[in-house]
């Protein structure tokens, strides 16, 4: 009789563990309907207090179903070089447009692809134009109430009217979801 209780709790607890478990599989990692609002890679803080100074690549991001989310991402810089010898100073400019999708999967991991456009203006020829791509693997990490952060590698390849290039990053990006 005690040999029964006790097969009997042991396949009533491995049924309510399986079932849990499997709850827990097809729940969301990042549900339809989230908002994400970031900016630009943690690691350029480091360059916080040197000359080429800090960039800030803000993006936004919606989860248009559960798992898959859309970006839009904006990246402008400018730098005044100064004049030598009585030279007028040279502005170089530049802006980038960026569009993405992720899928997220396993431990909130994601991979990712974007498209670029941008647009480049050196003061002193024609500004040329460019495109390009991005695949990457990340991993969302929440850190504290809406807050998270997410390190990335990253392959990219683009071309514009001088040439082309192709390199792979390590990024680690923030923001707050909601």
């Amino acid at each position: 009789m005690m040999k029964k209780f006790i097969v009997s709790c042991s396949v009533f607890a491995f049924a309510f563990c399986a079932l849990n478990v499997s709850a827990q599989d097809t729940e969301a990692l990042q549900p339809k309907g989230t908002w994400y609002l970031g900016s630009g890679d943690a690691t350029s803080l480091f360059k916080m207090f040197s000359d080429e100074g800090v960039d800030v690549a803000p993006f936004v991001g919606y989860t248009v179903a559960d798992n898959i989310a859309i970006s839009l991402g904006l990246n402008m810089a400018s730098n005044t070089l100064n004049g030598v010898d009585g030279a007028d100073d040279l502005t170089i400019s530049s802006s980038q447009v960026s569009l993405g999708a992720a899928y997220f999967f396993g431990d909130n991991f994601y991979g990712q692809a974007q498209v670029v456009l941008g647009n480049v203006d050196n003061g002193v020829d024609e500004a040329m134009s460019s495109t390009g791509y991005g695949v990457g693997l990340g991993k969302y990490i929440p850190v504290k109430d809406m807050w998270f952060i997410s390190p990335q590698l990253n392959y990219t390849a683009g071309s514009n009217d001088a040439g082309s290039s192709s390199g792979a990053e390590i990024r680690i990006q923030f923001g707050a979801s909601f």
